[in-house]
């Protein structure tokens, strides 16, 4: 049986990064049109890029004896299965608003929206990274991270706010402060991985 290369695991880790970010436009439609349907979508993903993981890791280890590449990129797919395991998380906080009917402020859905549309365009250009290893991708991916964090951190604190006035229900607000720490997560998971394939 012939041996795959280090290219052929680079091809599949950057179909995992696209997968992640397909799971992360699911969950949005989820969010916004409140339909059950786009998660279960988004959950067969998860499961996909956490199988692919733990084989891909193993791989990439193995060819890193003889192919240096190999070693840069073994730690990319345990990155992408964290992002997977965050995209989890938005899914069952998106699935409890869902099945309890919950309504989040107009202010909530315009933070998230804005922080979700983000994080797409910073694991778009992770996915195209991963392929080029290109510094000024990696820049533009490591400042966005920072960006994103500072908004989320900002938003968590107007939405405080919102919560002492009483302007919003402290059900809907632990799901809201789950889905920014959770994109926090997957924000900070593509900075890693800029960082790492361009040491």
């Amino acid at each position: 049986m012939k041996q795959a290369t280090t290219k052929e695991f680079v091809s599949e880790i950057h179909e995992m990064a696209n997968k992640i970010e397909e799971a992360l436009s699911l969950l949005y439609n989820a969010f916004i049109y409140n339909k059950e349907s786009f998660l279960k979508e988004a959950n067969a993903i998860v499961v996909d890029v956490k199988k692919k993981e733990k084989q891909l890791t193993d791989d990439l280890i193995s060819a890193s004896d003889v192919d240096p590449t190999a070693r840069l990129y073994a730690p990319i797919p345990s990155h992408l299965e964290r992002m997977a395991g965050n995209i989890e998380l938005i899914s069952r906080a998106i699935e409890t608003k869902i099945h309890e009917d919950l309504l989040f402020s107009d202010k909530a859905v315009s933070e998230i929206n804005y922080l979700f549309n983000r994080t797409k365009e910073v694991i778009l250009n992770m996915s195209d990274l991963i392929l080029a290893r290109n510094r000024f991708l990696a820049n533009y991916i490591i400042e966005s991270e920072r960006e994103i964090e500072r908004t989320a951190n900002e938003f968590s604190t107007l939405h405080e706010e919102r919560l002492i006035e009483g302007l919003c229900l402290p059900k809907v607000s632990g799901l809201y402060v789950m889905i920014l720490d959770s994109i926090k997560r997957i924000a900070w998971n593509a900075k890693e991985i800029a960082e790492k394939l361009t040491k």
